[in-house]
């Protein structure tokens, strides 16, 4: 079971656009398909690597690299390259579609430069989206959104996706930067980026781009109305629809019976409340978490085994203090074994976040069956990363329940 069931993704109000319907059948088919895992590594699909190819085209040629010093980044960032012809033809082409690109975006942008890769988070969905690139310009004042698509060619839901990154920056205002580059110096210390933006979709393999300025945000209504689908599917069961003949669900060969249903507050909001009413510090999770992950592996290893000297610890809090910005408390926590572990501690377990929710989790109950109590942890997991920020996690999670329960 996937964490998809979890949320509203940018595909289910794609769908929804088109049909309601088509929400509902898929999350009927997610919620009743067994995942078969074969044993053994993987090769990544191509259409993966290819890409990642466009993505680091993109990169290299905003920052105006050279094509023959961009095509050796490029193989030893994917070694799939060197040995694949097709790839190799591609990266090169991308990489001379990316001269042009940059040439049209400096008449209209001036020079664009790429400080790091951005998370926008939308709380009513309870879901993140991840666009490749932030950018800032010489000509705006407003983030740039950098979405590279290395396809043949350029896709209608291309558009909506750029509208839909465009959209959470002016609904939510919230994109979290953390390790960047600002002014050609590094930054590690987590920055929220408030307020619109725009999206620029690149082409490398055909050498065009696309600004998308529009803005798609899901009114409380639309929020609420998709989950109502999504739900529905879970029950077996599809919206009330007057479709056309050639409606676009009917292509799914699947035919359910219309109902209606109540919608449910989404799993992680659920969750979320019964995390801040615990009093456990969704602030102090990030900055923690964050800061942790920056250390090197064998300075996290000797935290974790406490075989670190007072002199390691006042070392890397200094560090911590100076360079990423977290304050006092957050940094002893970070560093001193007994306080980390105090505050995992803090942080209250699946089964009594369920036992705290039950009343509001009878739906969702009667949806899920044996699998709420299965998937809980795995929904504790997503609403703590969900609703942690580096500031104001709490009231992030206090707005999106009153815009929930008022009625929509």
């Amino acid at each position: 079971m996937t964490t998809s069931i979890y949320t509203v993704s940018r595909d289910d109000l794609y769908d929804y656009l088109r049909c309601p319907k088509i929400v509902a059948i898929k999350a009927y088919k997610a919620l009743r398909t067994t995942r078969a895992k074969t044993a053994g590594p993987t090769r990544p699909l191509e259409p993966a690597t290819i890409g990642m190819v466009g993505e680091a085209a993109a990169q290299l040629g905003l920052a105006g690299v050279p094509t023959a010093i961009a095509m050796r980044q490029i193989v030893t960032k994917i070694p799939e390259v060197n040995f694949d012809d097709h790839l190799r033809s591609i990266a090169l082409t991308s990489l001379r579609g990316m001269e042009r690109i940059r040439e049209k975006l400096a008449e209209e942008y001036g020079e664009v430069t790429i400080i790091g890769r951005g998370e926008g988070r939308h709380p009513d969905l309870a879901g993140a989206v991840l666009p490749d690139f932030i950018a800032f310009s010489v000509k705006k004042k407003e983030p740039i959104i950098i979405e590279a698509k290395n396809a043949s060619r350029q896709d209608l839901s291309d558009r909506f996706q750029a509208s839909y990154y465009n959209g959470i920056a002016d609904r939510f205002g919230v994109y979290l930067l953390e390790e960047r580059l600002e002014h050609g110096t590094p930054k590690i210390s987590p920055r929220l980026i408030r307020g619109k933006a725009e999206t620029v979709l690149i082409y490398p393999r055909i050498g065009v781009h696309s600004v998308v300025k529009e803005r798609f945000v899901p009114d409380e209504r639309m929020v609420k109305l998709v989950w109502k689908a999504k739900e529905l599917g879970f029950k077996g069961l599809v919206p009330e629809t007057d479709c056309q003949s050639k409606c676009a669900h009917l292509r799914l060969k699947m035919t359910l019976p219309e109902g209606d249903v109540e919608p449910a507050a989404p799993l992680p909001l659920i969750f979320s409340e019964r995390i801040v009413e615990s009093g456990f510090n969704l602030d102090t999770n990030y900055q923690v978490t964050y800061a942790r992950k920056l250390l090197p592996l064998d300075v996290r290893l000797a935290l974790l085994l406490g075989r670190v000297s007072s002199n390691q610890v006042s070392k890397w809090k200094e560090w911590l203090l100076n360079s990423v910005g977290l304050d006092h408390e957050d940094a002893d926590i970070a560093l001193e074994r007994d306080k980390y572990q105090d505050f995992l501690r803090s942080k209250p377990d699946a089964e009594s976040v369920l036992e705290s929710a039950k009343d509001g989790l009878k739906p969702w109950e009667q949806l899920l069956k044996k699998r709420m109590k299965t998937s809980a942890s795995v929904i504790l997991g997503k609403a703590t990363s969900l609703y942690s920020l580096p500031q104001e996690s709490a009231d992030f999670v206090k707005d999106s329940w009153k815009r929930w329960r008022r009625g929509y």
